[in-house]
Protein backbone atom coordinates (compact mmCIF):
# COMPACT_ATOMS: atom_id res chain seq x y z
CA UNK A 1 0.00 0.00 0.00
CA UNK A 2 2.05 3.32 -0.92
CA UNK A 3 -1.25 5.89 -0.59
CA UNK A 4 -1.37 7.79 2.72
CA UNK A 5 -3.90 9.01 4.48
CA UNK A 6 -7.66 7.99 3.22
CA UNK A 7 -6.80 4.64 2.40
CA UNK A 8 -8.21 1.19 3.65
CA UNK A 9 -5.37 1.18 6.47
CA UNK A 10 -6.63 4.17 8.34
CA UNK A 11 -10.13 3.15 7.60
CA UNK A 12 -9.72 -0.18 9.68
CA UNK A 13 -7.85 1.71 12.19
CA UNK A 14 -10.57 4.21 12.50
CA UNK A 15 -13.56 0.93 12.70
CA UNK A 16 -11.15 -0.91 15.11
CA UNK A 17 -10.97 1.60 17.55
CA UNK A 18 -14.23 2.32 17.65
CA UNK A 19 -15.33 -1.09 18.37
CA UNK A 20 -12.63 -1.41 20.83
CA UNK A 21 -12.91 1.37 22.82
CA UNK A 22 -16.23 3.60 21.70
CA UNK A 23 -17.27 6.40 19.60
CA UNK A 24 -15.73 9.36 21.56
CA UNK A 25 -13.32 11.01 19.43
CA UNK A 26 -9.49 10.23 19.07
CA UNK A 27 -6.19 11.31 17.29
CA UNK A 28 -4.43 9.52 14.41
CA UNK A 29 -0.57 9.83 13.70
CA UNK A 30 1.96 7.88 11.37
CA UNK A 31 5.41 7.78 11.57
CA UNK A 32 7.87 5.74 8.44
CA UNK A 33 9.85 3.40 8.63
CA UNK A 34 13.42 3.67 6.50
CA UNK A 35 15.94 1.85 4.83
CA UNK A 36 19.88 2.59 5.21
CA UNK A 37 21.58 3.23 2.24
CA UNK A 38 24.91 2.97 4.13
CA UNK A 39 26.23 2.48 7.00
CA UNK A 40 25.84 -0.94 8.56
CA UNK A 41 26.16 -1.27 11.95
CA UNK A 42 27.83 1.79 12.52
CA UNK A 43 25.53 4.01 14.82
CA UNK A 44 26.04 2.11 18.03
CA UNK A 45 29.78 2.91 17.02
CA UNK A 46 29.13 6.23 16.62
CA UNK A 47 29.83 6.13 12.88
CA UNK A 48 27.99 7.99 10.15
CA UNK A 49 24.67 6.29 9.10
CA UNK A 50 22.78 6.99 5.55
CA UNK A 51 18.92 6.31 6.44
CA UNK A 52 15.81 7.27 3.84
CA UNK A 53 12.64 7.35 5.22
CA UNK A 54 10.30 5.75 3.19
CA UNK A 55 6.30 5.82 2.43
CA UNK A 56 5.36 3.16 4.61
CA UNK A 57 5.36 2.92 8.53
CA UNK A 58 3.34 2.66 11.35
CA UNK A 59 -0.11 4.39 12.04
CA UNK A 60 -1.74 5.07 14.96
CA UNK A 61 -5.33 5.91 16.59
CA UNK A 62 -4.98 7.06 20.35
CA UNK A 63 -7.38 8.44 22.89
CA UNK A 64 -6.18 10.06 26.35
CA UNK A 65 -8.10 8.76 29.55
CA UNK A 66 -8.89 10.13 33.16
CA UNK A 67 -7.26 7.18 34.69
CA UNK A 68 -3.70 5.08 34.61
CA UNK A 69 -4.96 2.16 32.86
CA UNK A 70 -2.80 1.82 29.10
CA UNK A 71 -4.89 -0.30 26.71
CA UNK A 72 -3.19 -1.42 23.31
CA UNK A 73 -4.41 -2.86 20.37
CA UNK A 74 -2.58 -3.93 17.00
CA UNK A 75 -4.65 -4.80 13.76
CA UNK A 76 -1.27 -6.49 12.79
CA UNK A 77 -0.71 -8.96 16.40
CA UNK A 78 -3.23 -10.75 17.97
CA UNK A 79 -2.24 -9.96 21.21
CA UNK A 80 -4.23 -7.09 23.36
CA UNK A 81 -2.02 -5.47 25.99
CA UNK A 82 -4.65 -4.42 29.12
CA UNK A 83 -2.79 -3.15 32.34
CA UNK A 84 -2.79 -0.21 35.31
CA UNK A 85 0.52 2.21 35.06
CA UNK A 86 1.50 0.67 38.26
CA UNK A 87 2.20 -2.94 36.19
CA UNK A 88 4.28 -1.26 33.93
CA UNK A 89 7.85 -1.26 35.72
CA UNK A 90 11.00 -0.40 33.92
CA UNK A 91 11.68 -3.26 31.80
CA UNK A 92 9.46 -5.43 29.23
CA UNK A 93 8.09 -8.51 29.65
CA UNK A 94 7.10 -11.64 27.61
CA UNK A 95 3.72 -10.70 28.35
CA UNK A 96 4.00 -7.39 27.25
CA UNK A 97 4.72 -8.77 23.24
CA UNK A 98 4.64 -6.34 20.76
CA UNK A 99 3.25 -3.80 23.45
CA UNK A 100 6.64 -3.84 25.23
CA UNK A 101 7.74 -0.60 22.24
CA UNK A 102 4.77 1.11 23.17
CA UNK A 103 5.10 0.85 27.00
CA UNK A 104 8.49 2.01 26.91
CA UNK A 105 8.04 5.25 25.52
CA UNK A 106 5.18 6.21 28.02
CA UNK A 107 7.55 5.25 30.78
CA UNK A 108 9.57 7.01 29.60
CA UNK A 109 7.33 9.96 28.88
CA UNK A 110 6.09 10.20 32.47
CA UNK A 111 9.49 10.28 33.68
CA UNK A 112 10.71 13.02 31.26
CA UNK A 113 7.34 15.13 31.16
CA UNK A 114 5.46 13.69 34.88
CA UNK A 115 2.24 12.45 32.60
CA UNK A 116 0.91 9.74 34.29
CA UNK A 117 -2.52 8.84 32.94
CA UNK A 118 -3.00 6.04 31.02
CA UNK A 119 -4.22 5.90 26.78
CA UNK A 120 -6.02 3.56 24.52
CA UNK A 121 -4.58 2.90 21.42
CA UNK A 122 -4.60 0.59 18.33
CA UNK A 123 -1.62 0.52 15.82
CA UNK A 124 -1.50 -0.54 12.43
CA UNK A 125 1.10 -0.97 9.55
CA UNK A 126 2.47 -1.26 6.27
CA UNK A 127 6.15 -2.19 6.99
CA UNK A 128 6.75 -6.34 7.89
CA UNK A 129 7.74 -6.78 11.46
CA UNK A 130 10.95 -7.66 12.10
CA UNK A 131 12.24 -7.55 7.93
CA UNK A 132 14.93 -4.80 8.41
CA UNK A 133 12.65 -1.49 7.69
CA UNK A 134 12.31 -0.61 11.27
CA UNK A 135 9.04 -0.86 12.29
CA UNK A 136 9.74 -1.33 16.07
CA UNK A 137 11.24 2.63 15.70
CA UNK A 138 8.52 3.30 14.14
CA UNK A 139 6.19 2.19 16.78
CA UNK A 140 8.53 3.89 19.23
CA UNK A 141 8.29 7.08 17.57
CA UNK A 142 4.67 7.42 16.76
CA UNK A 143 3.60 6.76 20.57
CA UNK A 144 6.18 9.55 21.48
CA UNK A 145 4.72 11.71 18.75
CA UNK A 146 1.10 11.15 19.90
CA UNK A 147 2.21 11.66 23.59
CA UNK A 148 3.30 14.73 23.10
CA UNK A 149 1.07 15.76 21.02
CA UNK A 150 -2.06 14.63 23.35
CA UNK A 151 -0.54 16.66 26.50
CA UNK A 152 0.73 19.31 24.57
CA UNK A 153 4.43 18.96 26.14
CA UNK A 154 5.60 20.37 22.71
CA UNK A 155 9.04 18.39 22.73
CA UNK A 156 11.19 18.44 19.44
CA UNK A 157 11.91 15.79 17.42
CA UNK A 158 15.23 14.99 18.56
CA UNK A 159 13.86 14.89 21.78
CA UNK A 160 11.39 12.29 20.71
CA UNK A 161 13.54 10.55 18.71
CA UNK A 162 16.05 10.22 21.70
CA UNK A 163 12.93 9.19 24.26
CA UNK A 164 12.00 6.55 21.16
CA UNK A 165 15.22 5.22 21.47
CA UNK A 166 15.63 4.76 25.26
CA UNK A 167 12.47 2.58 25.09
CA UNK A 168 14.67 0.44 22.79
CA UNK A 169 17.34 0.45 24.82
CA UNK A 170 16.61 -0.18 28.11
CA UNK A 171 13.01 -0.86 28.30
CA UNK A 172 12.86 -3.47 25.80
CA UNK A 173 16.84 -4.37 26.34
CA UNK A 174 18.09 -4.47 22.67
CA UNK A 175 21.26 -2.45 22.56
CA UNK A 176 20.88 -0.66 18.93
CA UNK A 177 22.47 2.94 17.96
CA UNK A 178 20.08 5.90 17.47
CA UNK A 179 20.12 5.62 13.71
CA UNK A 180 16.30 4.31 13.41
CA UNK A 181 14.29 6.24 15.59
CA UNK A 182 16.43 9.35 14.30
CA UNK A 183 15.51 8.55 10.69
CA UNK A 184 12.18 8.09 11.11
CA UNK A 185 11.28 11.68 13.76
CA UNK A 186 13.54 13.76 11.49
CA UNK A 187 13.21 12.49 7.77
CA UNK A 188 11.91 14.90 4.66
CA UNK A 189 10.27 14.64 2.05
CA UNK A 190 12.89 14.27 -1.26
CA UNK A 191 16.27 13.92 1.37
CA UNK A 192 18.19 11.82 3.13
CA UNK A 193 19.44 11.52 6.58
CA UNK A 194 23.47 12.03 7.17
CA UNK A 195 23.33 11.06 10.87
CA UNK A 196 26.69 11.60 12.60
CA UNK A 197 25.85 9.40 15.55
CA UNK A 198 28.97 10.44 17.39
CA UNK A 199 27.18 14.15 17.89
CA UNK A 200 24.90 13.58 17.66
CA UNK A 201 24.17 15.96 14.26
CA UNK A 202 22.80 15.37 11.35
CA UNK A 203 22.65 17.18 7.83
CA UNK A 204 19.76 16.07 5.28
CA UNK A 205 20.95 14.89 1.54
CA UNK A 206 19.04 15.04 -1.60
CA UNK A 207 17.60 12.37 -2.81
CA UNK A 208 16.45 12.12 -6.84
CA UNK A 209 13.18 10.14 -7.39
CA UNK A 210 13.71 10.46 -10.86
CA UNK A 211 17.06 9.19 -11.42
CA UNK A 212 16.72 5.99 -8.52
CA UNK A 213 13.92 3.77 -7.19
CA UNK A 214 14.27 1.56 -4.15
CA UNK A 215 13.60 -1.93 -4.71
CA UNK A 216 12.83 -4.00 -1.10
CA UNK A 217 14.13 -7.38 -1.54
CA UNK A 218 12.25 -9.56 0.84
CA UNK A 219 14.30 -13.20 1.54
CA UNK A 220 10.95 -14.19 3.90
CA UNK A 221 13.55 -15.37 6.66
CA UNK A 222 12.18 -13.88 9.85
CA UNK A 223 15.01 -11.68 11.92
CA UNK A 224 13.99 -11.84 15.19
CA UNK A 225 16.34 -9.07 16.43
CA UNK A 226 16.44 -9.19 20.26
CA UNK A 227 17.24 -13.05 19.82
CA UNK A 228 19.97 -12.43 17.29
CA UNK A 229 23.70 -11.62 17.42
CA UNK A 230 23.34 -8.16 17.19
CA UNK A 231 24.29 -7.89 21.03
CA UNK A 232 27.00 -10.26 20.32
CA UNK A 233 28.63 -7.73 18.00
CA UNK A 234 27.85 -4.83 20.14
CA UNK A 235 30.05 -6.54 22.79
CA UNK A 236 32.77 -7.39 19.96
CA UNK A 237 33.01 -3.87 18.97
CA UNK A 238 33.22 -2.68 22.38
CA UNK A 239 36.51 -5.37 23.10
CA UNK A 240 37.95 -3.77 19.67
CA UNK A 241 37.58 -0.20 20.63
CA UNK A 242 39.30 -0.94 24.25
CA UNK A 243 42.39 -2.53 22.24
CA UNK A 244 41.96 -0.35 19.93
CA UNK A 245 42.41 2.58 23.32
CA UNK A 246 45.04 0.57 24.81
CA UNK A 247 47.48 0.10 21.97
CA UNK A 248 46.93 3.36 19.82
CA UNK A 249 45.12 6.34 21.29
CA UNK A 250 42.10 6.96 23.33
CA UNK A 251 39.13 8.14 20.70
CA UNK A 252 35.61 8.13 22.23
CA UNK A 253 33.98 5.63 19.50
CA UNK A 254 35.25 2.60 17.68
CA UNK A 255 34.09 4.56 13.79
CA UNK A 256 36.43 7.26 14.75
CA UNK A 257 39.51 5.18 14.22
CA UNK A 258 41.41 4.87 10.56
CA UNK A 259 42.15 1.65 9.09
CA UNK A 260 45.99 2.18 9.81
CA UNK A 261 45.28 2.03 13.87
CA UNK A 262 42.96 -0.97 13.19
CA UNK A 263 46.25 -3.19 11.51
CA UNK A 264 48.38 -1.42 13.72
CA UNK A 265 46.47 -3.08 16.90
CA UNK A 266 46.09 -6.46 14.56
CA UNK A 267 47.88 -8.90 16.47
CA UNK A 268 46.31 -7.29 19.92
CA UNK A 269 42.39 -8.20 18.58
CA UNK A 270 42.21 -11.35 17.54
CA UNK A 271 41.05 -12.28 14.55
CA UNK A 272 37.08 -11.56 15.19
CA UNK A 273 37.53 -8.33 16.67
CA UNK A 274 39.87 -7.17 14.02
CA UNK A 275 37.27 -8.32 11.32
CA UNK A 276 34.59 -6.06 13.17
CA UNK A 277 36.56 -3.12 13.42
CA UNK A 278 37.49 -3.47 9.84
CA UNK A 279 34.40 -3.18 8.69
CA UNK A 280 33.19 -0.67 11.19
CA UNK A 281 35.95 1.83 9.53
CA UNK A 282 35.94 0.95 5.90
CA UNK A 283 32.12 1.70 6.42
CA UNK A 284 32.68 4.86 7.53
CA UNK A 285 34.61 5.86 4.42
CA UNK A 286 31.59 4.08 1.95
CA UNK A 287 29.01 6.24 4.13
CA UNK A 288 31.01 9.54 3.48
CA UNK A 289 31.73 8.44 -0.34
CA UNK A 290 27.80 8.00 -0.62
CA UNK A 291 26.62 11.05 0.98
CA UNK A 292 29.06 12.66 -1.87
CA UNK A 293 27.88 10.58 -4.45
CA UNK A 294 24.10 12.03 -3.06
CA UNK A 295 24.93 15.24 -3.49
CA UNK A 296 26.92 14.72 -7.13
CA UNK A 297 23.54 12.81 -8.68
CA UNK A 298 26.12 9.97 -9.05
CA UNK A 299 24.10 7.23 -8.34
CA UNK A 300 26.79 4.63 -10.35
CA UNK A 301 29.38 5.31 -7.17
CA UNK A 302 25.98 5.27 -5.09
CA UNK A 303 25.71 1.85 -5.99
CA UNK A 304 29.38 0.88 -5.75
CA UNK A 305 29.36 1.64 -1.88
CA UNK A 306 26.15 -0.55 -1.23
CA UNK A 307 27.97 -3.68 -3.22
CA UNK A 308 31.06 -2.93 -0.88
CA UNK A 309 29.07 -2.24 2.30
CA UNK A 310 27.00 -5.64 1.77
CA UNK A 311 30.13 -7.75 0.98
CA UNK A 312 32.04 -5.95 4.52
CA UNK A 313 28.87 -6.72 6.16
CA UNK A 314 28.78 -10.26 4.88
CA UNK A 315 32.10 -10.94 5.35
CA UNK A 316 34.15 -8.76 8.38
CA UNK A 317 30.40 -8.24 10.27
CA UNK A 318 28.94 -12.07 9.69
CA UNK A 319 25.26 -10.30 9.83
CA UNK A 320 24.23 -11.71 6.33
CA UNK A 321 22.99 -15.16 5.62
CA UNK A 322 22.78 -17.59 2.20
CA UNK A 323 19.61 -15.83 1.54
CA UNK A 324 20.54 -12.08 1.69
CA UNK A 325 24.27 -13.29 -0.18
CA UNK A 326 22.07 -15.06 -2.58
CA UNK A 327 18.88 -12.15 -3.53
CA UNK A 328 21.54 -9.08 -3.38
CA UNK A 329 23.89 -11.24 -6.32
CA UNK A 330 20.78 -12.15 -7.99
CA UNK A 331 20.04 -8.11 -8.19
CA UNK A 332 23.52 -7.42 -9.15
CA UNK A 333 23.43 -9.22 -12.79
CA UNK A 334 20.64 -7.13 -13.78
CA UNK A 335 21.12 -4.61 -16.47
CA UNK A 336 19.84 -1.17 -14.41
CA UNK A 337 21.00 -1.93 -10.63
CA UNK A 338 23.71 0.58 -9.08
CA UNK A 339 24.22 -1.43 -5.95
CA UNK A 340 22.58 -3.85 -3.58
CA UNK A 341 23.12 -4.69 -0.18
CA UNK A 342 21.30 -5.94 3.18
CA UNK A 343 19.19 -3.52 5.11
CA UNK A 344 18.41 -3.45 8.49
CA UNK A 345 20.63 -5.79 11.42
CA UNK A 346 21.05 -8.26 9.08
CA UNK A 347 20.55 -12.01 9.95
CA UNK A 348 17.56 -12.29 7.87
CA UNK A 349 15.04 -10.01 6.22
CA UNK A 350 15.24 -7.64 3.54
CA UNK A 351 17.85 -6.08 1.67
CA UNK A 352 17.88 -3.20 -1.04
CA UNK A 353 19.11 -2.90 -4.84
CA UNK A 354 18.69 0.65 -6.20
CA UNK A 355 17.94 0.67 -9.60
CA UNK A 356 17.14 3.04 -12.64
CA UNK A 357 13.31 4.12 -13.17
CA UNK A 358 11.44 1.52 -15.31
CA UNK A 359 13.51 -1.84 -14.19
CA UNK A 360 11.89 -2.92 -11.85
CA UNK A 361 9.69 -5.49 -13.05
CA UNK A 362 12.43 -7.48 -14.89
CA UNK A 363 14.61 -7.33 -11.61
CA UNK A 364 11.97 -8.93 -9.99
CA UNK A 365 11.32 -11.55 -12.34
CA UNK A 366 14.80 -12.32 -12.32
CA UNK A 367 15.97 -12.21 -8.99
CA UNK A 368 12.49 -13.99 -8.20
CA UNK A 369 13.56 -17.14 -10.29
CA UNK A 370 16.80 -17.44 -9.11
CA UNK A 371 16.09 -17.43 -5.79
CA UNK A 372 13.10 -19.96 -5.70
CA UNK A 373 15.45 -22.27 -7.56
CA UNK A 374 17.99 -22.18 -4.35
CA UNK A 375 15.41 -21.78 -1.41
CA UNK A 376 11.98 -22.73 -2.91
CA UNK A 377 10.72 -19.87 -1.64
CA UNK A 378 9.53 -16.85 -3.36
CA UNK A 379 10.47 -13.89 -1.84
CA UNK A 380 8.51 -10.69 -1.60
CA UNK A 381 9.35 -7.21 -3.50
CA UNK A 382 8.45 -4.15 -2.81
CA UNK A 383 9.09 -0.90 -4.46
CA UNK A 384 9.00 2.29 -1.94
CA UNK A 385 9.16 5.83 -2.20
CA UNK A 386 10.70 8.47 -0.06
CA UNK A 387 8.72 9.58 2.84
CA UNK A 388 8.21 12.13 5.03
CA UNK A 389 8.58 12.38 8.47
CA UNK A 390 5.97 11.90 11.53
CA UNK A 391 3.10 13.41 10.94
CA UNK A 392 -0.86 13.91 12.20
CA UNK A 393 -3.40 12.77 10.35
CA UNK A 394 -6.51 14.77 10.36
Amino acid sequence: MNDRPGTRLLDALTVRFRADFGEAPFRRFFAPGRINLVGAHLDYNGGDVLPMAVDRGIYLAIRPRTDDRIRLRSIDQKLAVDIEAGQVGTRTRPAFGWGGYPLGVWQGFREATGHSTGFEAVFAGDLPMASGLSSSAAIEVVTALALDAIHGTRLDRQQLALLAHRAENGFVGVRCGIMDQFASALARAGQVLLLHCAGPRWEHVPFDPSACEVLVLDTKKPRLLAKSGFNERVAQCATAHEVLRTHVRDLPHLALYSIADVEQSRSAMGDVSYRRARHVVTEMERTRTAAAALRAHDYVRLGACLNASHASASGDYEVSCDELDVITAAARTCDGVFGARLTGAGFGGCAIALLRPGHAEVVQKHVGAAFLSRFGVAPGFDLLRNGTGPVEIG
